[in-house]
């Protein structure tokens, strides 16, 4: 999948915000051109697209953005990615089927009694109109965050499964950390939220940063193990993940230059018109970023990590960004050398 990016507008000021160095900035949303020109991209290897921001519901012409994609016979699947504010704006039109929208929700504290009121009364309106396709996801971004309100939410939608990510110490400011350390410290807060999960009979599945395998003990596993059997029981397609693959998402950007994604997006943009489909700008990106993570690790007992070698750690990247540089500096060194010689 690759995602456009529709707009730097946003409705929220998420502590968590991973597209922070994009939002809010400045008023910038892509154009209706633009935007023809990425999907068509896009549709060289994928009938798959997803709609990001910012909030994508705040463009000037989302409607218009939506009448785009339902016409188009060659997308078949668009995930939006959203707050879930303004989906009474435009319901209408998200009852169709290609629409999978993920509403990235937030609780009465970090956004006001009004706003999460907003946000449940929208959620009840996609359950009226037996709307399917939506799933909640919730934002771990610290150990004291009381997540009881995903629980109403989830009642409310009438969902027994929910997508989750770490966000805690995962900002730029804090990457120098050692990441282990920091997931052994919030380990217990993350094993109660999902040992609350499998009694509540939710079934949670990992979006990014997952919990590293290594730090799990048996008593971990076995709550791990019993979620995947409460999905299987439940014919949950996404049951939990303990590791993951991480590849490149592809983020495009307004002005037609891509990001591997947001963690990632101080680290390189590349023109989208310098490559002939989504797919060869993937591998560009796992070629020149990606593959450098396997020689990148931030603790000795990585060194010998399959997971860390065949790329399943789940760690963020922007743990490893400043060792991951100097390997990639130091093997272009060693083949300048070569050169010389």
């Amino acid at each position: 999948m690759a995602n456009i990016f529709l707009t730097r507008k946003c409705n929220l000021k998420c502590p968590y915000c991973f597209a922070d160095e994009f939002v809010n900035k400045k008023n910038e949303e892509i154009s209706i051109d633009n935007f023809k020109k990425a999907l068509s991209f896009i549709k060289t290897n994928s009938d798959f697209v997803g709609l990001i921001g910012g909030e994508p519901t705040l463009h000037s012409r989302f409607n218009e953005i939506l009448d785009i994609l339902i016409e188009d016979k060659k997308i078949n699947i668009v995930s939006l990615f959203t707050n879930g504010l303004e989906i009474d704006k435009y319901i209408d039109k998200l009852r169709n089927k290609k629409f999978h929208i993920l509403i990235n929700t937030n609780s009465y504290k970090d956004i006001g009694e009004v706003k999460y009121q907003k946000l449940k009364n929208n959620i009840k309106l996609l359950k009226e109109n037996k709307k399917k396709e939506f799933v909640l996801g919730i934002n771990l971004y610290s150990n004291t965050l009381d997540y009881s309100f995903i629980f109403d939410l989830l009642q409310t939608a009438e969902k027994n499964n929910l997508r989750f990510s770490t966000a805690i110490s995962n900002s730029n400011k804090e990457n120098t950390c050692n990441a282990l350390e920091n997931f052994k410290r919030i380990k217990p807060y993350l094993m109660q939220f999902l040992n609350d999960c499998l009694e509540k009979g939710i079934v949670p599945y990992n979006d990014c940063n997952a919990i590293p395998d290594c730090i799990l003990d048996i008593k971990d596993k076995r709550v791990l193990l019993k979620l995947s059997i409460l999905g299987n029981k439940t014919k949950n397609k996404t049951p939990i993940a303990t590791t993951n693959t991480c590849l490149p998402v592809i983020d495009i950007l307004p002005d037609l230059t891509a990001v591997r994604c947001f963690g990632l997006s101080k680290n390189m943009r590349i023109p989208i018109s310098d490559f002939k489909s989504v797919e060869i700008l993937r591998t560009y990106f796992y070629n020149n970023i990606d593959i450098y993570n396997r020689l990148t690790f931030i603790s000795n007992r990585c060194i010998d990590c399959n997971s860390r070698l065949y790329d399943k750690c789940g760690l963020c990247f922007t743990y490893k960004l400043k060792a991951m540089k100097k390997i990639k500096q130091s093997i272009i060194r060693q083949k300048i050398k070569k050169k010389v010689k």
